[in-house]
């Protein structure tokens, strides 16, 4: 997918990852399930690793010089999101990718990485850069088929996802995770107030802006509500780790309680490729019961 403007070039530092939401009868799209459904493991019963997403970002447009890949020109680029987190190096051997497309070709990945989602308490998106479609053949899965271990040690090879949310779609939260501030993470964020209580960090699907690029503000603060299990309704008293573009965004939120759904409105968040996000709800999970 090509950049559709020059202020786009700061995203693909970010690549897109498209939003994979199910159409309703008046285009309002509302979804609350499991961000799972697409992935399987071949794991034999054994601890497994799941692909939240995966998302075919920008067509020929990542130079793939970015974030140490080492190759000329243009290249294709596809996020995938984990539900465990990998350790460093930001590098990864791209062999242990493949690409499925709608043909049954499998097309190999000429770079992952962590990047630019590598913080410490990030590290769940992989950025596979490479050839992965044609205009008549797109990308339609993702499969781990080699050794790619996680912060426990668990194998995420036969990992595979079989939904690549295509080109045209605007970005969505794949994973909603509940802190309360002092549980958050090494690394995690000193940007919300003092008298913050909790905070919803959100993983998106692909990096996000404001439209045309434009930093997030009041706006995404408003128009982004959290909802609690006593049936309240709030909005986050600050926005936090949101101006790097990257498919984090994290919600300051001042008050106890327990949070259980999270909603974007529509048209407030803009991937890299342009394409804004529908209206979508995410459940919310207590952060210590998902796996490392």
């Amino acid at each position: 997918m090509a950049l559709k403007n020059s202020a786009l070039v700061i995203g693909i530092v970010t690549w897109a990852l498209l939003a994979a939401c199910n159409g309703d009868s008046d285009g309002t799209v509302q979804d609350t399930g499991s961000a799972e459904d697409g992935s399987t493991t071949m794991d034999g019963g054994a601890e497994s690793v799941h692909i939240l997403s995966a998302f075919f970002g920008l067509d020929n447009g990542v130079p793939g010089l970015f974030f140490g890949c080492g190759f000329p020109g243009l290249q294709d680029g596809m996020p995938i999101v984990l539900d465990r987190r990998i350790p460093q190096p930001a590098l990864l051997d791209p062999s242990v990718f493949v690409v499925h497309r709608a043909s049954g070709a499998e097309s190999p990945v000429g770079c992952a990485t962590l990047a630019p989602a590598d913080e410490a308490e990030e590290r769940r998106t992989i950025l596979l850069l490479g050839e992965f479609a044609s205009d008549d053949d797109p990308p339609v899965g993702v499969e781990i088929v080699g050794t790619l271990l996680t912060d426990d040690d668990v194998d995420a090879k036969g990992a595979l996802f079989e939904t690549v949310v295509p080109l045209a779609a605007g970005p969505s939260i794949v994973l909603a995770e509940h802190y309360l501030i002092s549980e958050l993470p090494t690394g995690g964020t000193d940007e919300c107030p003092a008298h913050t209580d909790h905070i919803i960090k959100t993983t998106w699907d692909g990096g996000v802006s404001g439209p045309g690029g434009a930093d997030l503000d009041e706006s995404h603060l408003l128009g982004t509500s959290v909802e609690y299990a006593n049936g309240e309704v709030r909005v986050a008293t600050l926005l936090a780790d949101a101006f790097d573009h990257d498919n984090h965004v994290e919600f300051c939120m001042s008050a106890p309680g327990e949070p259980v759904a999270i909603t974007a409105g529509a048209g407030l968040y803009e991937d890299p490729n342009g394409d804004l996000n529908v209206l979508h709800t995410q459940v919310v999970i207590d952060a210590q019961e998902l796996t490392p």
